[in-house]
Order: C-alpha cells, then structure tokens, then sequence
C-alpha cells in the first residue's frame, strides 16, 4: 500500500468523527432577550454551564443577573427586571427567568469551624415574592434547575441521605419518564433520559397547606433505593404564580441534561423550540438529537457502516 492509499484510507475513517463532532456556537447573550438566568456571583460558571451551552448551541437569545452573596437591594432588582412604558407604567422585560442552581444558594459555612454546610439564598423573601409577583401580575414563568424538595414546591424529599449515604443514593441512575400529557412525552421516554453522574433529589408531592400545589411533569424511575416510582420535577401554582422545578443538577457535559433543557424551555415558554431557536429546530427533533435512544443508537450505526462500505468499494 502506498502513501496516496494510505492517506485515502486514513480520511475515510475520520470522515464518523468528522460528522458527528460540534462546531463552536455564537453566545447569543442579549439584553433585550425575553430569557434572563438569575445566578448567585460565586465565580462558577459551571452551575448554569448547561442552560448557556444549550442556548449556544441552538441560537437561543438570553441575558444574566448576577446577584452578589452580600445581597441585591430591592429598588435595583427592580430596575433590572421592569421597564417603564409611554404610560408610566412598569412591564417586565423578560417572559422567561431561570434560576438555575436553585434558589440563587451559595454555602455560607465556615469549614475552619464546623464540617458542616450552611447553603442560603443571596435573596430575601420579600424578593421571592417580587419574582412571584411578577408571574401572577404578568404572566411571567419561572423556571427552578438543581432544586430541593420543599415547601416552596409542595414536595418532598422520598428519603433523606446524609454523607456518602447520600452519595451513592442521590446519584443512582435513574431513567427520566415524562408524565403522559406533555406534548413530548413519547419522544422524553424514547430516547431514554438518565441521571447517571447527576446529583438528584427522588421527591414526592405532599399538601403543605399553603396555597401551593403542585403537579408531575417528570419521574425518576425505581432505582435500589426507592422502590417506588418517584418525583423529577413539577409544574407548580403558588397563589397565581406559576413556577417548575427540577430536582437534580444539569451538567454541561451532559446531552442528557441539554435535552431536558429543551423541555422546560419548551414548558416556560408555551412555544414548540423551533419559534425560540434561531436553528429552526422543533421541540421533538431537539430532545430527539440530544437523546440516546435507539433512533440515536442507528444514525451512529448508520454513519459507520456507510463508511466502511465506503472503504472497501474504494479499495477494492
């Protein structure tokens, strides 16, 4: 075999890698976007890495608040979220506000003097209600990503762990399946959503008596630990708010997680992805491409047996 065959041979076997890689986005950051993400400013981009690489990737215009662990006064959030109209009358700019590491939470604990965390929010109660507010006066929806069972979404945790108890149990693989009336529920359960290497929270609804309920949009299937079929994430109504919560971390190396993107952004914004994405994109074929079930499984099957088929008509 000469050099020229064995460079034709060399570029038919990359040709896979070549089809399958990414190519770098454009960041679409915006300030007229109608999506704001609301994160704590800790210097860790990967906590809501995977909302902006999901963003990235399919054109999808958004903006960021950063609230400082010291707090955000109240008359500045304000100016950040409303605009005034020619009437003198304040609307808010965005339709859509993430939150993406929970509720804006960072670890306040001193380690030098305990070993245990001390998580609490950078924002006040009376800024939780402002944010409500703004979604029962306006319709705007928001979003919880990494979020606890609690009160504030009418759950609970299934079974609380401590230490590496909880280690091993909040991070079992668990598959994701939707609950049957989202529009893309059929495609969710086909392409076989897993938590492997996410931190979760299995949780169940309870009645806290509170004016909030709360509702499935996701389960974490049975899993050694939970025997039971439990909660992933809810669409709630908190007194005319309406809010959902995911109860596990999104990583930005997952494709799992990018697909569950798509359906909370699908949920926020009561759009089919393709009028949200500049890639012009529906909301199936976006779960559908970041899936890994079967229909993934053979295009990959597909591309490598069109190759080889390639090389030897090539070669013989």
């Amino acid at each position: 075999m000469n050099c020229k065959s064995i460079f034709h041979l060399a570029l038919l076997l990359i040709i896979p890698f070549v089809v399958l890689c990414k190519k770098k986005e454009k960041d679409p950051i915006d300030e007229n976007s109608d999506i704001l993400l609301v994160i704590i400013d800790n210097n860790k981009s990967n906590e809501y890495a995977s909302a902006v690489n999901t963003f990235k990737k399919y054109d999808i215009p958004y903006y960021i608040l950063k609230v400082p662990k010291t707090g955000i006064d109240i008359q500045e959030l304000e100016d950040k979220i409303y605009v005034p109209t020619s009437k003198g009358i304040k609307m808010p700019k965005y339709s859509v506000i993430i939150f993406p590491n929970g509720r804006v939470s960072f670890d306040n604990a001193d380690y030098s003097q305990t070993s245990e965390s001390n998580w609490q929010s950078a924002l006040s109660y009376d800024q939780w209600e402002f944010f409500y507010d703004c979604s029962r006066n306006f319709g705007t929806r928001l979003v919880f990503l990494n979020e606890y069972p609690s009160n504030y979404t009418s759950t609970k945790v299934y079974k609380e762990y401590k230490g590496s108890e909880a280690e091993n149990a909040y991070q079992q693989k668990q598959t994701i399946i939707a609950e049957s009336y989202l529009s893309e529920a059929d495609v969710i359960n086909q392409s076989n959503l897993n938590t492997e290497g996410i931190y979760h929270f299995p949780a169940v609804i309870v009645d806290y008596n509170n004016g909030i309920t709360a509702e499935p949009l996701l389960y974490f299937s049975e899993a050694s630990e939970f025997p039971e079929k439990t909660i992933a994430a809810v669409s709630v109504e908190n007194n005319g708010a309406h809010y959902a919560a995911f109860f596990m971390a999104f990583g930005e190396w997952s494709n799992d997680s990018t697909a569950l993107n798509i359906i909370w952004l699908t949920w926020a914004t009561a759009k089919d992805f393709k009028l949200i994405s500049g890639k012009r994109i529906t909301s199936e074929e976006a779960i559908k491409e970041n899936g890994i079930g079967d229909y993934n499984k053979y295009e990959i099957l597909f591309v490598i047996i069109t190759t080889i088929i390639t090389i030897i008509i090539t070669r013989f």
